[in-house]
């Protein structure tokens, strides 16, 4: 790993210790990064947390304290976790690494941040997790934003589109959908209407949202165009990333 997952975690004061517990996790099972993200939600709960939690009450913080460091942190190891996958692809594909990278949110420079922002009286910047650059041409060509669960986040990334469609740029939402937020119907439709594409990282939840919609909505005329909008993250992240690799070319 370069410096591409060298980010600091919002409102979590244990990213160093997170960051370790991680990684010695999913090479203590000889997994792959890619692999691991699919298994985020029983990897964090199941193998980071305990670990984080006894480090903590180790060192005097109280059940409430630790509960509450876990809260702010999660969401941030998820990002984590989608970062060291995309790493991971990055530096075993030495033609893609050529033409895209991925930026963490903080760690934008200002011409990149200048293609994302409304300007009006002052710079408003989306929140963007990572950005995509095109090497090629020196833009931003997809934004990501991760999210273990949905709440008002998919409606705030939905908004987005409509400011960033006309520059160019995609907006992907990537989640495990971990509160099974995402069948709502108004979360369907910004899924199926809205958003560029959405990626569901847990493979079996994944097949859960297909078969259900596939149930629903399979007859609409429309619906298999529609349904290609929402993507397995192993299965097709590559794809997606060799895609924004050619956008700018020619």
């Amino acid at each position: 790993m370069d410096d591409r997952c060298d980010f600091k975690f919002r409102m979590c004061a244990e990213s160093s210790l997170l960051k370790k517990l991680y990684d010695e996790y999913v090479k203590s099972r000889n997994k792959k990064f890619l692999e691991a993200v699919e298994e985020f939600e029983n990897i964090a709960e199941g193998g980071i947390r305990p670990k984080l939690s006894e480090i903590l009450a180790s060192s005097g913080k109280t059940q409430r304290s630790v509960d509450q460091a876990w809260r702010n942190c999660k969401g941030s190891l998820y990002e984590y976790a989608i970062c060291r996958a995309l790493d991971e692809i990055l530096t075993r594909d030495a033609s893609l690494v050529q033409k895209i990278d991925v930026i963490h949110g903080s760690k934008l420079n200002v011409y990149i941040r200048s293609q994302l922002a409304i300007r009006n009286w002052s710079d408003i910047l989306p929140d963007v997790d990572f950005a995509v650059i095109n090497k090629n041409c020196r833009k931003v060509v997809a934004v990501l934003s991760c999210k273990t669960s949905l709440r008002e986040r998919l409606t705030e990334t939905a908004f987005w589109v409509g400011e960033l469609k006309p520059k160019g740029i995609d907006v992907i939402f990537i989640t495990t959908d971990k509160d099974r937020e995402i069948t709502i119907e108004v979360n369907r439709y910004i899924v199926m209407h809205v958003l560029d594409y959405t990626i569901i990282t847990d493979p079996q939840r994944y097949n859960e949202i297909i078969n259900e919609w596939r149930r629903i909505y399979g007859n609409k005329p429309d619906f298999n165009i529609k349904i290609r909008k929402v993507l397995k993250f192993a299965e097709d992240i590559v794809l997606l990333l060799q895609q924004y690799a050619t956008k700018c070319e020619g």
